[in-house]
């Protein structure tokens, strides 16, 4: 028996799953179940995506991969976005309740998309990166092997999960500035722990800073983060 997201059976539909849309070309209406990826204007015959589609589920739902592999090419390129979504998920389960891992997993993400974007750098495999950056099985010392074994659950491609794994192992003759931010971004969100904890002096901070931050987005980051002027 084929079993089917609740979400597209129309079963569980309710009045808001049939909806009507402006075309962005030429205003016209355009009628919308909440399933249709695109439609096509009858008045201008312009071609549209959903502006509803949401496929946030896809962070947690067992059949994301089903409905990612029917998007339109138009929306092929999220894919990766939201797989992102999922690994920090994945993560999540995995370090159970070491809640204290958990945040520096998000503080490492959050500083690793300011950096990537600053830098204009691939930011949804930096933020695989930052979330998987220190992760691996208690009785396991193989850090990538784990971060592979996550991440092909997750139907990760392989090409993505050697690049992600590259930028954890510090691979920079493959993987260039992006190595530098990965490596940024765990460095700051370990130098708010320190200085949380009172074992870094505040008088030692620019130095820190020079010792981790490699590229000048990342300075201009770390400055503004922790309020240190330029020089």
């Amino acid at each position: 028996m084929n079993m089917k997201c609740p979400g597209q059976d129309t079963q569980f539909w309710t009045q808001e799953a049939i909806y009507e849309a402006a075309c962005p070309k030429c205003g016209g209406s355009v009628e919308f179940f909440k399933d249709d990826t695109t439609r096509k204007c009858h008045s201008c015959k312009h071609r549209f995506v959903n502006p509803k589609l949401d496929f946030g589920c896809a962070a947690y739902c067992a059949y994301a991969e089903q409905c990612l592999g029917d998007l339109p090419p138009e929306l092929v390129a999220e894919k990766q976005d939201l797989l992102k979504d999922r690994v920090a998920v994945a993560v999540k389960r995995h370090l159970k309740s070491d809640f204290k891992s958990i945040g520096l997993a998000a503080r490492r993400a959050q500083h690793a998309e300011s950096i990537a974007r600053a830098q204009q750098a691939d930011v949804p495999v930096l933020l695989m990166a930052a979330y998987l950056w220190d992760l691996k099985d208690s009785d396991s010392k193989d850090q990538t092997s784990t971060i592979r074994t996550l991440m092909v659950d997750l139907k990760a491609p392989g090409p993505l999960i050697n690049k992600v794994c590259n930028l954890v192992s510090g691979q920079q003759e493959q993987q260039g500035n992006q190595a530098d931010i990965a490596a940024e971004a765990a460095g700051l969100a370990l130098l708010e722990d320190q200085l949380k904890t009172g074992s870094l002096e505040s008088g030692k901070l620019k130095d820190r800073i020079k010792e981790i931050c490699r590229t000048q987005s990342g300075t201009d980051y770390a400055r503004k983060l922790f309020e240190v002027e330029s020089e």
